[in-house]
């Protein structure tokens, strides 16, 4: 069940045409319907005075980490799609290579480099890595310039990657041709190939270019933890819980939030039959319109304006730990919006799929009474006198570890087929703590979008043969931050990344982190015959070049540790 069905072309060539021109319009009419819905919850927020509200608070941080100016000349800034762009605004420089996938998929794999470095400084430093979440890519991460996460990373002495799943913005395949957008086969997937083709590809040709390492850190944002903790649970791949050293899950995206049951639209999709979902979504693309307009009038304001909108509407977002610099929020939005396919949001979204992510939804007095992440014993999971003791002691900002009650009913067994059933262990296969990747969990007080308590419960109790908090197993509480803010946020650096680089400077001894790859690398390369050996140049989507910054406000640090 963990692992990819086979592909299959369900359609003749008429009727994949019939397919695609039904499914183009009326997923067309229905990005229509949602940008009005959007619109009109901003005017009634504007109306009701709730936008007052909603406006970036003045951050001059904490004795922890105090916000920067995110590039050195904001005025003179540009919007552009091209990534490489703000890397050399912030000093550094964005390589790129093509890597593919296990059945053919080419991958963007970015590195983020300080051009003053030599290779051989590189090659001594530990690789970390970033995933990112649905409908986004590697640039998100770096939106947010001197304050963000992999910025702040390369100057802490890092190695830096920023992975990319299949498609990004230009789908592409190696033996597969034409016109791929409304290639059936070339479409035909689902969150199962982001951790068994994606996810391993890009960890192993990060490691394949570090010829002094054989393991890296991951870092994940919402569906990159998804992936990740699929990768992780699943048994065939149990050779990756030895090549990630430690894995920091940002908001992760493993339980569906309370916001399910509060936005028409993921209602309206989650009660489609699988024919009612296929004619207004189809089988290839999920509405590629998104990805014509991210391309067309992604740089312009009113692109900027809808992105607002949207994603106030759709993810509960606020931007009150955001900048206050418009511009800064339209780069953000500009590198979001990345090709999918229809089939994985029918996982995150539609109640026929059975093991998908919306059929793990509790109900909505589970989530105003905290029975959503309760901890209730079944019969081969029972609770021991050290469960009882923690369960007695209730510590801990971030309430995780209470029994219910003899009068409270247990919430019941129902989530069996999804891929993350709350009550069984995830990680069976493994036999003792040391055989299983550290996770540190970083769960936001205001993610409405998906249920982080519920996660740090069944990890705390329902994973505590094999993990035990406080040692390979940690949770931080950030209580005024939503989904995106663990990425976007001013001080995420001061929240997370300082956090993070002393999780690994406490928890990891010298010669852990400088063990040489005499072996395995090699076993899982997939199409090395097709991986280039060197970067290639990423083509600026402007003509314009941009001069270099002659200093940046950090220098980079040797890691002491290597």
């Amino acid at each position: 069940m963990l692992n990819p069905p086979e592909k299959k072309t369900s359609h003749g060539t008429f009727m994949r045409y019939v397919v695609i021109l039904t499914s183009g319009f009326l997923s067309f009419i229905f990005v229509v319907v949602l940008t009005t819905g959007a619109n009109i919850w901003h005017l009634r927020d504007v109306f009701s005075g709730r936008e007052k509200n909603n406006v970036p608070k003045n951050n001059d941080g904490t004795e922890k980490y105090r916000p920067k100016q995110p590039y050195p000349d904001m005025k003179k800034l540009k919007i552009t799609r091209d990534v490489s762009y703000y890397a050399k605004q912030l000093g550094l420089e964005l390589q790129e290579y093509d890597i593919t996938t296990e059945d053919g998929y080419i991958l963007p794999l970015h590195r983020l480099v300080d051009p003053s470095e030599s290779e051989e400084d590189r090659n001594g430093k530990v690789p970390i890595l970033l995933q990112h979440g649905l409908l986004s890519a590697s640039g998100a991460w770096l939106a947010p310039g001197a304050n963000s996460l992999p910025y702040y990373f390369v100057h802490q002495g890092f190695d830096v990657w920023l992975g990319n799943n299949r498609c990004e913005f230009k789908p592409r395949h190696a033996t597969l041709k034409g016109n791929l957008m409304h290639n059936e086969e070339f479409w035909d997937w689902d969150i199962r190939v982001f951790a068994a083709y994606d996810l391993p590809c890009i960890i192993d040709n990060v490691l394949s270019r570090k010829p002094n390492h054989d393991k890296l850190y991951l870092v994940g944002h919402s569906q990159g933890c998804t992936q990740s903790v699929l990768l992780l649970r699943n048994p065939e791949l149990a050779e990756y819980h030895k090549k990630i050293i430690h894995f920091f899950a940002l908001a992760p995206a493993i339980f569906p939030g309370s916001l399910f049951h509060d936005r028409s639209f993921i209602k309206f999709i989650h009660n489609r039959s699988p024919t009612a979902y296929k004619l207004i979504f189809g089988r290839g693309v999920f509405i590629g319109f998104l990805g014509w307009a991210r391309k067309n009038i992604g740089t312009t304001r009113l692109y900027s304006i809808i992105s607002y909108q949207m994603f106030k509407y759709l993810f509960g977002w606020n931007i009150r730990n955001n900048y206050k610099d418009k511009k800064v929020q339209h780069i953000q939005f500009v590198m979001n919006v990345s090709y999918i396919s229809a089939k994985l949001m029918s996982w995150w979204l539609s109640y026929s799929v059975e093991e998908g992510f919306s059929n793990q939804l509790q109900s909505k007095e589970a989530y105003a009474d905290g029975s959503n992440y309760a901890f209730t014993p079944v019969s081969t999971n029972e609770a021991d006198d050290e469960e009882k003791q923690i369960a007695l002691s209730r510590t801990g900002t971030l309430d995780r570890t209470f029994t219910r009650t003899q009068e409270q009913q247990d919430i019941p067994v129902t989530d069996e087929k999804t891929f993350f059933p709350y009550k069984f262990e995830w990680f069976a296969f493994n036999k003792k703590p040391e055989d299983v990747t550290p996770i540190s969990l970083f769960i936001c007080g205001e993610d409405y979008l998906v249920d982080g308590r519920r996660l740090a419960s069944h990890m705390t109790h329902y994973e505590r043969r094999l993990y035990k908090e406080g040692k390979n197993l940690k949770v931080f509480d950030l209580p005024t931050y939503n989904h995106l803010d663990v990425i976007w946020a001013q001080d995420c650096i001061g929240s997370i990344g300082h956090e993070v680089t002393k999780q690994i400077k406490s928890n990891e001894t010298p010669q852990e982190l400088t063990e040489t790859s005499s072996k395995a690398v090699e076993e899982k390369l997939v199409s090395s015959e097709q991986q280039t050996a060197e970067p290639t140049k990423i083509s600026d989507e402007s003509d314009e070049k941009t001069p270099m910054p002659n200093e940046t406000e950090e220098q980079p640090v040797t890691d002491e540790r290597v």
